[in-house]
């Protein structure tokens, strides 16, 4: 059935999440129902505030010592997600590369269930994101461990190729997914925008050496799970973006411009845009990067390439997961505009 005009328009206006009192009523009786006749479990449903309500159910199912994640599809775009996200960690497991870091990662249990519903194992743990806000100390030094850990990966799984022979892979089909996933974004000015974006992405990777690896692609303190004592990484999850021959530097990029937005309460999109206008790497987001055996100035003439791919995968991730991000005029907003923005001023600033 087509849209009427009238509440397509409307559409962007609308709340990426609903109310979480009638929200998390929903998720509790849906959670019961998806485990009918599985005998007495203790369910307790995951918040995942970076997840649209429509899209996912997450839910942890515990009997006695034995913990499950339990993933849920609420539609199409939703079961897309989990198909994919299985095939991942099936494919991480039989990766022997991994062996070092196995504890880290879920595991699938047995088969899928309807709607494209999985399970997979609990991993323990904080995420960072929460002890980020919960430390006293430097909360740079308490990230070490999750940054450390990408040098460990990448080490083991990477090997340096030309963007320009990936370009196909890393950029191009990102782009046509995030324009498929933002109509506002194919007519008119914002379209210009948009081939700006292109253009830059073009000069920023021009001569770029990066690596190709075990890639997360949506590596971020909300994603990490760490120990206090010692402080180290007891686990890493939500690998439905993940791929065996992804640039692994865009993970070391997403999880300190994250990082930053935590810190400073700014959104991700005025954080990018800036690092554009400036063309440098802050000192802070240096020394961690460095950390993960990272030189901003390193393998590329441009050093805003790898947190504006970065930036490109986070937001192509967000619309393939939910068309509701792409009709967002709140998240648009935020996160794609200000970055859009800066692209078309420097477009325009070429002779």
């Amino acid at each position: 059935m087509k849209t009427p005009a009238k509440m397509s328009s409307l559409s962007g206006l609308l709340p990426l999440y609903f109310p979480r009192a009638l929200a998390g009523l929903d998720d509790r009786l849906r959670a019961h129902w998806l485990v009918r006749g599985a005998g007495p479990r203790d369910i307790t449903v995951v918040r995942r505030p970076s997840l649209p309500k429509a899209g996912l159910l997450m839910f942890e199912l515990r009997h006695g010592a034995e913990s499950l994640v339990i993933k849920h599809p609420r539609d199409e775009a939703a079961a897309a997600v989990t198909a994919r996200e299985r095939e991942v960690l099936l494919e991480l497991a039989a990766d022997g590369r991994l062996a070092p870091w196995r504890a880290l990662l879920p595991q699938v249990v047995g088969s899928p269930g309807p709607e494209g519903t999985f399970a997979q194992t609990a991993l323990p743990g904080v995420p960072a994101e929460r002890l980020i806000l919960d430390t006293c100390g430097d909360p740079y030094a308490a990230m070490a461990p999750a940054m450390r850990l990408l040098a460990d990966i990448r080490s083991a799984t990477g090997r340096p190729r030309e963007a320009a022979d990936r370009a196909s892979d890393w950029c191009a089909s990102q782009l046509t997914a995030l324009s498929a996933g933002m109509p506002r974004y194919r007519s008119g000015r914002r379209a210009a925008e948009f081939e700006a974006l292109r253009h830059r992405l073009d000069a920023a990777l021009t001569g770029a050496v990066l690596t190709e690896g075990w890639t997360h692609g949506d590596y971020h303190p909300g994603n990490v799970l760490l120990g206090r004592v010692p402080l180290q990484v007891t686990g890493v999850f939500d690998w439905s973006s993940g791929r065996a021959d992804g640039p692994c530097e865009i993970d070391a990029y997403s999880f300190v411009l994250a990082l930053r937005g935590t810190l400073t309460g700014r959104p991700l999109g005025g954080l990018v845009a800036e690092t554009l206008r400036s063309g440098r790497i802050p000192d802070a987001d240096r020394a961690l990067l460095a950390l993960a055996g990272l030189d901003p100035d390193d393998g590329v003439a441009d050093p805003v390439a790898i947190p504006l791919l970065s930036w490109l995968w986070h937001v192509v991730n967000n619309v393939c997961k939910s068309p509701r991000f792409g009709h967002s005029y709140g998240w648009l907003t935020h996160t794609v505009a200000p970055v859009l923005d800066e692209c078309a001023r420097w477009a325009r600033a070429r002779p």
